[in-house]
Parts: C-alpha cells; structure tokens; sequence
C-alpha cells in the first residue's frame, strides 16, 4: 500500500506553481500525493499526479492575497486554522500520513503534523527570515513597515484567536514570525541558497532545492497565437487596480504612436499584458499592438520575450531567468521588494524608479541581457532534489527521517 503524504498549499499561483514539480516526483516515489487547494487549481493539481482535495472553505472566505497588511495576514492565518483544523484533523485520521507538507504560510498544516507526531516538511515559495535580525529581516522590515503600523489594530483579535489554538491544541509558536514563516522539521527552499539573502548562514535543516515552478506539468494554454516580433511581456497581478497611473503610463508609452513614426524608437512591437479583470478592461481601449487577456500561458511569452515587466513575485523571476529575459521590477509589497533588490543586485533586472520615462528604463534594463553573469544565471537555476529526495524515502521506508 502506497504511503501517503498530505500536501497543504495556499490558495495562490505564485505558491502551488513553486511546489508542483516537488508533489509531482514524490507521486514518482510511490507515494500517494493529497495536496489541499482549491477548486481552482484542481486541473493543474491532478496534472502532476496528485489527488486534489478541496478546503473546508469556500475560495473567497479563504483569502491570503493581500501580502501588504502584515497584521491582517497574520490575523486571517489564525482565524482560517481556527475554522478548518477540525475538518482537517478528521481527515488526516483516515489518510494517516507518514508525513505532511505545508506551505510556510499554511499554519494548519504545521499544526496537523505536530498533532499526528509525524514528520511535518515546510516549503517555502518566498524569501525566508531564518531569525529576527538577520539579511531577510530587515529586507522585509523595510518594505513591511509602513503597513504594519497602519494596520495595527488587528493584532488584539490575532491575540484572542491565539489563546484559543494554545489551550485548545496545547501548541505553541503562533507568534507573528512563527505563523508568516512557517517552520518544519525540515525547511524545502524553493529557489537557490544564492537567492536567499543571507542564504550562507542558514543551518542544514534548510534545504535549498532551486526554482522548481519551471519544471511543473503545465496545462493551461493562451487562446491567441504568438506574435512573431519581438515582444515585451507584462504581468502585473492586481498592481493595475490598485495603480491607474502605471497602466495609463504603460498604455501611453507602449502604444502605437500615432504621429510621426520617427518618434516609436525601439517600442513598435507587440504588448503582450496581464490584466487580471479587475481595471475596468472593458471600458478601456487599449492600442492595436497590445494582446491583453486575463490569464497568459508565461513560459510560452517569455520564451519570445525580450523583456519582462513584473512586481517581482518569486516563481516570475526565475521563470525569466530561464528563459533569458531581463526584468524591469515594479514591486508593490515588502516580499516582492526583497525580491527586486535581490535580481537587481545579481544582475538580472532593474527596479523601475522612474514612471514618466517608463520607455527608457525599458530599454536600460533589455541591455543587462549583453552584461550579465551566463555562470551565475545557471547556477541561480540550478535544481537539487536528492537530499529531501532521500528524506522522504527514508521516512517511507523506516517511518523515521533520520
């Protein structure tokens, strides 16, 4: 009979794109594979040899998709484990994992497998903190604090559904940094230990496996043709909606110009944009020489892309570097910050500081492409299974991780 692992994601592209390709080769182990999501994901989930299972909540009860407010996050987190974690405990008696997999954001899970004392691995599809103080830390403080100060007032209710899971679950480490940067007995780094900031000071129960969402069954597919000439791809999320002014900016910049054609420079080529539904779409007449959709096969732009205009969000970065395609980074979040900072320092990417000449840094940033590191970029790609390969083998074969 197949071992089973229970894989608890959050509810977002950015996280189950980065631990799709890890669920999918432990399917190749010979385990049974139950990855939590929602309804959403299921296709993308069951591609890759998983059996989906859904969340004892609805998609819009569980949303974790403003990373901005660090307090409210941190509230909803306690609040979503308060309401599923009987539903899920009930579940994992009938499943009886050998081990589960969380998200690092996914507290439940972490709770799950301290209940059932089996092996419980977190995965982390962003920038970790390894201890207060430390690179990360301060990188996050930088770009968080502002929001954290702001929003406050969330953390009594945070406190009180706190006390509830401590003396209903006898669990500790539910403080902030405890429940936004999840740790297991093993931590699965989606990305490079070069990545990391600070990446050479974490200790061996971090395991730097590499950008693995490249390397995920893709099953979504674009409903236009690529554009044979070149191409300047943007994927924005929801940075549109809350940003009008970039949107005109890129609309104004990008068009087609209408005048005197000695005017267009390097930028008489072919848009193709992101827009997730939420700008008024309909209502706004974009120029002939943009494709905009609200869902973009990425892998297939990128590859003809020759530059990438993104907040900076994890998996998009490094699906760029795979694909050669420098990026001009507009983050809008602390996560997505660290990030920026730390392509731009590599090398791979500019941050965009300056919005009316939107044009020019565009041009600045496809030049990286002549200067960059061709080793580091390998290196940065690099993928490095066995080690949590042999973790989990080991578990399936003696129960123990160690």
């Amino acid at each position: 009979m197949k071992k089973t692992i229970i894989l608890y994601g959050i509810p977002a592209y950015g996280h189950i794109h980065a631990n799709l390709c890890l669920a999918k080769l432990l399917v190749k182990e010979g385990f049974r594979v139950v990855y939590y999501a929602t309804d959403s994901f299921r296709q993308v989930i069951e591609a890759n040899g998983c059996e989906y299972r859904s969340y004892p909540l609805e998609r819009e009860q569980l949303d974790l998709s403003d990373g901005k407010r660090i307090p409210r996050l941190y509230r909803l987190l306690l609040q979503y484990t308060q309401k599923m974690l009987p539903v899920l405990l009930m579940a994992s008696e009938i499943d009886r994992p050998c081990c589960v997999i969380f998200d690092s954001l996914a507290l439940w899970g972490r709770i799950v497998g301290t209940l059932h004392h089996v092996p419980a691995f977190s995965f982390y599809s962003l920038a970790a903190v390894g201890r207060p103080g430390d690179a990360g830390f301060w990188m996050y403080a930088w770009g968080f604090w502002k929001k954290f100060l702001q929003y406050g007032d969330e953390l009594p209710r945070a406190l009180r559904i706190r006390n509830y899971l401590e003396q209903t679950y006898r669990i500790n480490g539910l403080g902030l940094m405890d429940v936004l940067m999840g740790k297991g007995d093993r931590n699965l780094m989606g990305y490079s230990r070069t990545f990391q900031p600070g990446g050479e000071n974490f200790d061996a129960a971090c395991l730097f496996l590499g950008p693995l969402s490249i390397h995920r069954e893709v099953v979504e597919v674009n409903d236009f043709d690529s554009p044979r000439e070149p191409i300047i791809y943007i994927s924005l999320g929801t940075i549109f909606n809350q940003d009008p002014k970039l949107l005109n900016e890129v609309i104004r910049q990008f068009g087609e110009w209408k005048g005197d054609k000695t005017d267009t420079g390097s930028f008489a080529r072919r848009i193709v944009m992101v827009d997730m539904g939420k700008t008024g779409k309909e209502d706004r007449q974009y120029p002939d020489n943009f494709i905009v959709r609200s869902f973009v096969n990425q892998g297939e732009i990128l590859a003809r892309a020759s530059l990438f205009i993104t907040s900076g969000g994890l998996n998009s970065i490094h699906e760029a570097l795979y694909y050669k395609v420098p990026c001009l980074l507009c983050p809008q979040q602390g996560e997505q910050l660290v990030n920026a900072r730390r392509f731009a320092a590599l090398g791979y990417g500019r941050i965009l500081k300056r919005l009316p000449f939107l044009r020019e840094e565009a041009e600045r940033t496809m030049e990286l492409k002549d200067q960059w590191n061709e080793n580091l970029r390998r290196e940065l790609l690099e993928v490095h299974m066995e080690e949590a390969l042999t973790c989990f083998r080991r578990i399936r074969d003696t129960g123990r991780m160690a």
